[in-house]
């Protein structure tokens, strides 16, 4: 009997993502899910390395491998093939006591071609992770959220099974960079007791801005007597823009996290009353943005509060001017550089840069080092201040951008790495320039 593997699509991205994306009218909606209801609070449980978590390595990065890689000359003696796909997360809550639980990761996509990404909870129910690409031939990072069923979980140490397919690559191959279970939990859990937060409720305020501005002013409506126990608020928003996070949605829940931080969110604030402003200067028009908190608590970090969405906010009027995305034209596949091998892509510019009143260049990129090249990016021919220090991670980036090296028509986009072996990708969705004529 053939066992069915449940097929989750494009999955929405860690605490901004706890509410699903619905559809209404043909677009896409901050709504709410049956996993993970409004208001609630979720405990976070994290994938620990060593033996004393259950979780030996030979490589100090956690490798998922197809499985001709323990046979395959050139990689079969390297450590990275001896990882076995299994880690264990110790989750010793009373099952009983939630509503939803889902499985979160940080993904580097992988080796392009690479196929059939998955994981299976306790030997039970096997989950696709979401294809954004990699199997295409693209260079890829996602950050899936996967609900789970509660049976898959135990009170207890969870053994948690990734594999992958060959696919059209040399090595099927991919990275977990970080895992969690999450668990949302009941009101009356004992945990919230015990940490006097079962009154606890809050809410995110826009304040109309100023006349004339941009930024919408944000603060946390909550009861000041919860003020001092409270660490950060995180800011997440639900708008048109740049994929930065790599789901193929650009109308989404925007950010994405890094060793567990969040990154490109609308902002943070420690200080109460918690407000912060959120800049849309560079956002194109739109009236259905929407914003949420995700709440952390200094004695409680595994614990945190998502409020509900504050929903149908319109972009500031801008003045009359108009802020368009220019997404790249085509890609190569893989997008990479090493060997003294360049690559590149244009974005089409249909105003003359004359009228550009401002510029920024997004771009997301693995950063496997450029080798001796002193300025492995360029735009048009000028040097781009795009590359890390090789550390071989996913880096964001935003560039402003002088409007004089713009072009009517293409302008090219070029990578080139002389590093041997990996050198730097340049990762779904592709550079993209934002203009402000």
């Amino acid at each position: 009997m053939k066992q069915r593997i449940k097929n989750i699509g494009t999955s929405s991205i860690f605490l901004a993502g706890l509410l699903s994306l619905g559809l209404s009218d043909g677009r896409a909606v901050p709504g709410e899910s049956l996993e993970w209801p409004q208001g609630r609070f979720v405990k976070l449980y994290w994938y620990e390395k060593g033996i004393e978590h259950g979780n030996p390595f030979y490589n100090h990065r956690f490798r998922v491998n197809s499985p001709e890689a323990v046979l395959l000359p050139g990689v079969m003696d390297r450590t990275e093939a001896r990882g076995n796909g299994m880690m264990q997360i110790l989750m010793e809550e009373n099952l009983g006591l939630i509503t939803g639980a889902a499985l979160y990761l940080e993904i580097w996509g992988g080796h392009p071609g690479t196929s059939d990404k998955r994981v299976t909870l306790n030997g039970r129910t096997p989950y696709l992770l979401p294809e954004v690409g990699t199997a295409g031939g693209y260079c890829t990072h996602s950050y899936p959220r996967i609900p789970l069923k509660l049976t898959d979980l135990v009170n207890g140490y969870n053994a948690i099974q990734f594999a992958c397919g060959q696919g059209t690559s040399f090595w099927g191959h991919f990275i977990v960079d970080n895992a969690s279970l999450m668990a949302v939990l009941q009101p009356d859990h004992p945990d919230l007791s015990a940490a006097g937060f079962q009154d606890f409720q809050a809410d995110v305020l826009a304040m109309p801005p100023p006349p004339g501005e941009e930024k919408i002013p944000l603060r946390l409506d909550c009861p000041g007597s919860f003020h001092d126990v409270i660490a950060r608020v995180d800011y997440w928003g639900f708008y048109e823009g740049y994929d930065e996070n790599g789901n193929t949605q650009t109308l989404d829940w925007h950010g994405f996290t890094k060793n567990r931080e969040p990154q490109a969110i609308l902002g943070s604030s420690n200080i109460s009353p918690f407000e912060m402003e959120w800049d849309t200067r560079m956002l194109p028009a739109q009236d259905s943005m929407a914003v949420k908190a995700v709440i952390h608590f200094h004695k409680h970090p595994n614990l945190v509060y998502i409020t509900p969405p504050l929903a149908e906010i319109e972009k500031p009027a801008s003045g009359g001017k108009t802020v368009k995305l220019l997404p790249s034209e085509s890609l190569p596949r893989p997008f990479w550089s090493r060997a003294g091998q360049k690559k590149s892509c244009v974005i089409l510019l249909d105003e003359d840069p004359s009228i550009i009143e401002r510029a920024e260049l997004h771009i997301v990129i693995w950063d496997g080092g450029s080798g001796t090249v002193k300025s492995p990016f360029t735009l048009n021919g000028v040097p781009l201040a795009v590359a890390g220090n090789g550390r071989h991670d996913v880096l964001y980036q935003v560039l402003p951008l002088d409007p004089s090296i713009l072009r009517k028509g293409e302008n090219r986009f070029e990578v080139f790495s002389d590093t041997e072996h990996h050198g730097i990708e340049v990762l779904l969705p592709g550079p993209a320039l934002m203009v402000r004529y």
